[in-house]
């Protein structure tokens, strides 16, 4: 199974900074997940959202501030910035042996282009995921990249949501080749999504884990489902699962 650290993990850190990024090293998962958004000067900056308020002790649209000013934005505790993707990118070249593949969800308006530039730039393909549920981001990234692997966040993917991802039977009809496509576990009650990636030869993955009173339960149902991978919020609900698989 696939293990993801869900933007670096989401419970006892803050999520997407090096605190989260350095837990998933950690526990040596498979990738770490994240998001990216551009700044008012065209900076990629990995936050989630695309307001600072709820993670940062800043306030309004991270896409209306400038580089300059975000880099002085700390996390609410006052201990963490916002990082730049090329910050990541500079610390994963330097500890590649020992650090998880990325999963970069392209969050943000227009950061398909530049998020395939510095991969590209930087060689890391290899390396890297591009996730996300805007289709036109994904096939840009894809035109500068395409080797780099394509998740398709279903959940609230409007151009190819997932009542179109069952009706259709060969990998043809899908509008990019994806290699993985995820949909939130809440969403999964039967093993038919599961079923219908793997006919397609899609790995299936699940997320949105962080509301469950017992999270483990609702994985292992998944895993008796055979699902391929699984972005997890909570650290220590990492090594539980492992042990299943031992």
């Amino acid at each position: 199974m696939i293990y993801i650290a869900h933007r670096g993990f989401r419970v006892g850190v803050v999520e997407n900074t090096f605190q989260a990024f350095s837990k998933a090293a950690q526990l040596s998962m498979d990738y770490i997940e994240l998001d990216v958004q551009l700044s008012q000067d065209k900076v990629l900056y990995i936050l989630h959202d695309a307001r600072l308020d709820r993670t940062m002790n800043a306030n309004g649209e991270l896409s209306q501030w400038n580089s300059q000013e975000l880099d002085k934005v700390r996390s609410k505790d006052g201990k963490w910035p916002i990082p730049r993707l090329s910050a990541l990118l500079d610390e994963f070249e330097h500890k590649s042996n020992h650090f998880p593949n990325l999963m970069i969800e392209l969050k943000g308006k227009k950061t398909g282009i530049p998020t395939a530039k510095i991969i590209k730039e930087k060689k890391l393909s290899s390396k890297i995921v591009f996730s996300g549920r805007y289709l036109p981001e994904l096939q840009d990234a894809h035109k500068i990249c395409p080797d780099v692997p394509i998740c398709l966040n279903i959940t609230k993917c409007k151009e190819f949501p997932l009542d179109q991802l069952y009706n259709i039977n060969s990998q043809k009809h899908l509008p990019l080749p994806f290699k993985m496509i995820s949909l939130k576990s809440q969403l999964i009650d039967s093993e038919k999504f599961i079923d219908k990636c793997h006919s397609l030869q899609i790995q299936a993955l699940s997320w949105n884990f962080i509301d469950y009173s017992n999270p483990i339960e609702v994985m292992k149902q998944l895993m008796k489902w055979n699902i391929d991978g699984i972005l997890f919020d909570d650290p220590k609900t990492v090594l539980p699962i492992r042990s299943l698989e031992d």
